[in-house]
């Protein structure tokens, strides 16, 4: 299973990631669609938020709808059950909440933003 990695020496914060995602999961330009978001977190610091694949995630148990599920080695979201509550996001702040749809999504390793990145700091490993 590809996990995403990003090296923080290079990110500059410009969001093109996140456009990446959204047109791929999204179907638009739009933030806000995005699995992956970036926070500045100081004067040149830059944070990313983007589902890390855990070995052991807590979101799975977390969720009284049964919408989060590990198979093969890959944490996933079935939009289908999701309602939208947070209990995950409140287990797990890397879960994101799809502002239009209002269901909870998270990074897939899909690797769509990582060629979009334009200072190369984002790679599938």
């Amino acid at each position: 299973m590809a996990r995403l990695k990003l090296n923080k020496n290079f990110c500059t914060g410009c969001r093109t990631c996140e456009y990446a995602c959204s047109l791929a999961h999204g179907g638009a330009y739009n933030p806000e669609h995005s699995r992956i978001r970036l926070y500045r977190t100081g004067c040149l610091q830059i944070e990313a938020r983007y589902c890390v694949q855990c070995s052991r995630p807590r979101c799975v148990g977390a969720c009284p709808r049964g919408a989060i599920h590990k198979q093969d080695e890959k944490v996933t979201i079935d939009p289908e059950l999701c309602d939208g509550c947070g209990i995950c996001q409140g287990i797990c702040n890397r879960i994101m909440l799809d502002r239009a749809t209002e269901k909870a999504v998270m990074c897939d390793g899909c690797g769509a933003c990582v060629p979009a990145c334009p200072e190369r700091a984002l790679a599938l490993s």
